[in-house]
């Protein structure tokens, strides 16, 4: 008669299987798993690198910082943008443009600079612009000769104080009521006196509109 075997059940089929294949292991097996380092001990190999010192070689020999600077550049009150007076530049250093530079306006020379004389009372430029506008008749001629067409012989005779005429850029004016009011003095306005004065006018008064000034003192055309 056959033995009746009861089926057995899965988990402990395969809890017997596990147990069978875990005693079929090698012992060098076993040996190779017992050696394989822990995850912990591989730490214990790492280099640990230290921070690279930012000291120069002076600094760590002695063994501590540079001191601080001992003299700080400080700002008055504490103001930001502020120069301490000591490092202020100095007044007679800091004109801009600089004396003679190209970038001023009529800037002096030593053709155009010129001395001014003390002008008698009365003979201010404002003097001057007054009487030029008064009407008078500061030509010297009569209305019906103007204009006159003036040659060299004739400007020749118009050469003193009293009677003065002289030539701007081809134009005769009669600058006796001016010498008196003239800056640069009489006797510099005089060596215009009876010929062409154009080339000493450029040299000192070359800015100066004379037209305008001398309006009423224009007598006539050179025709030298």
């Amino acid at each position: 008669m056959e033995e009746f075997k009861v089926p057995k059940n899965p988990i402990q089929a395969r809890l017997e299987a596990q147990r069978k294949a875990n005693q079929s292991t090698s012992p060098s097996t076993k040996n190779a798993v017992n050696r394989a380092p822990s995850s912990q001990s591989g730490f214990h190999n790492i280099r640990v690198i230290p921070p690279v010192s930012t000291l120069s070689s002076q600094e760590r020999s002695r063994g501590h910082l540079a001191p601080p600077n001992s003299n700080p550049i400080t700002r008055p009150g504490g103001l930001p943008g502020r120069i301490p007076p000591g490092m202020a530049p100095s007044s007679s250093n800091a004109s801009f443009p600089s004396i003679n530079s190209a970038q001023r306006a009529g800037g002096s020379s030593s053709q155009g600079a010129r001395k001014k004389v003390g002008l008698e009372p009365g003979c201010s430029p404002l003097d001057w612009a007054r009487l030029n506008s008064s009407g008078q008749n500061l030509r010297g001629i009569f209305p019906n000769e103007f204009p006159l067409k003036v040659s060299k012989e004739l400007l020749k005779n118009h050469k003193s104080q009293n009677d003065c005429w002289t030539v701007l850029k081809g134009k005769v004016y009669n600058i006796t009521p001016y010498v008196k009011f003239h800056p640069g003095g009489i006797e510099e306005i005089m060596k215009c006196a009876g010929r062409d004065g154009t080339s000493l006018f450029n040299k000192y008064h070359s800015w100066v509109n004379f037209e305008r000034m001398l309006e009423n003192c224009f007598v006539g055309f050179y025709i030298g």
